[in-house]
């Protein structure tokens, strides 16, 4: 939304961590210089935060982590969330860009749940369509309130934006460097942030797909916090010990009494809405974390139903999800298992080699966490 031809930082600025780094390109390899990740509140606990203002929070986050991280530019690239940005894709009658632009806002106000004057617009044309003399292009909206207060955040931390991204994007931007994928490839891109999940199915060398969705990895956090009756912190804490569970076994793995026992044990509980058996912190924290994962998943298999019914065709072929909560064990068998779909974690850096300037520990720590950083950080330097 904002366009600059500088060097500059990715700054990722999410609603419980700060993410900043630099990257350049040597010949045909790409290296992470820096890197810094600061908490937003402190110890990463938001209860912690009292009735501190937000605004302030975040600040002194970017300033920490743009320390931390030994970067010099104050230049960034940077991106918004959420439910206020709408991305829609639209088939338009083909015409020159000039009278493309003019006809869009026009056609946004069938698209935009908001008022035309309360959003910013871009777009970009993906191609020919299936329909004979029109082409398929990608709308995007933003709420000009939401950009204007993520902007004033970045100035305040003495910072000059250049380029304001959508987080979705810059995932697909890292994925795109870092696997390579083949124009006959369909994957879904699921980034599972702490307040806000991306869904992105990519086809065709660029996104065909693309919503937020508000089940993420606070609401495991809250779905444990609520179950087990403890405060947010400690329940952050177990849903990390427990993980996701192990996955069902099939029933034919199982022995018949096995199985027998299995369908009964579930179809009570089911009725009864409690757990039968195990009554610890770590069952009730896990069937917490199982509970809230059933909703996203929920939410991913209806945006691939929902492509898959207007894609001509195309299918899904895996699922690669990254972000914080990727990291949860058996995460990826746990989905895999309920979407019968292959799914892998992330890999931000599969294709990029790290500075020794880089503290290991930290990146082994967020390395998960860093696509929509390392994405918005590609944007300057594959210009």
């Amino acid at each position: 939304m904002f366009g600059g031809g500088r060097k500059a930082a990715g700054l990722d600025v999410g609603s419980y961590q700060v993410k900043a780094v630099e990257l350049r390109k040597a010949g045909s390899k790409l290296e992470l210089l820096h890197l810094g990740v600061a908490d937003v509140f402190p110890g990463g606990d938001r209860g912690a935060a009292g009735n501190s203002d937000p605004f302030e929070l975040k600040l002194g986050a970017i300033q920490r982590a743009m320390q931390q991280s030994g970067i010099k530019t104050r230049h960034t690239v940077s991106a918004v969330s959420g439910e206020s940005i709408i991305v829609r894709y639209i088939q338009l009658p083909d015409m020159p860009e000039a009278e493309l632009k003019n006809a869009l806002r026009w056609e946004a106000e069938e698209y935009i749940p908001f008022s035309i004057d309360e959003v910013n617009l871009d777009s970009v044309v993906l191609g020919p369509s299936s329909t004979q003399g029109k082409v398929d292009v990608l709308l995007v909206s933003a709420r000009k309130d939401l950009v204007s207060e993520h902007v004033q955040l970045l100035r305040a931390a003495d910072l000059i934006p250049i380029i304001v991204d959508v987080e979705g994007f810059a995932f697909l931007n890292c994925f795109e460097v870092n696997y390579q994928p083949s124009a006959e490839e369909c994957v879904c891109l699921l980034n599972i942030g702490a307040e806000v999940s991306s869904i992105n199915i990519y086809v065709g060398n660029t996104s065909r797909f693309s919503r937020d969705v508000g089940v993420a990895g606070n609401t495991l956090t809250q779905s444990v916090a609520q179950r087990c009756q403890i405060p947010f912190g400690k329940a952050e804490q177990l849903k990390v010990a427990v993980g996701a569970g192990d996955p069902m076994p099939d029933e034919d793995e199982l022995g018949e009494d096995d199985a027998l026992i299995s369908t009964i044990r579930g179809t009570v509980e089911r009725i009864t809405g409690s757990d039968l058996g195990d009554d610890s912190a770590e069952a009730a924290a896990t069937k917490g974390v199982e509970n809230a994962l059933q909703q996203l998943i929920g939410e991913v298999r209806r945006s691939i139903q929902f492509f898959e019914g207007q894609s001509g065709g195309r299918t899904v072929q895996r699922v690669i999800a990254g972000g914080g909560t990727s990291r949860l064990r058996n995460l990826a068998p746990y989905f895999q298992a309920e979407l019968d779909l292959p799914v892998e974690v992330f890999d931000p850096l599969r294709n990029i080699t790290v500075s020794r300037d880089v503290d290991p520990g930290l990146l082994e720590q967020h390395r998960e966490q860093l696509g929509t950083v390392i994405g918005l950080g590609l944007r300057k330097v594959l210009d």
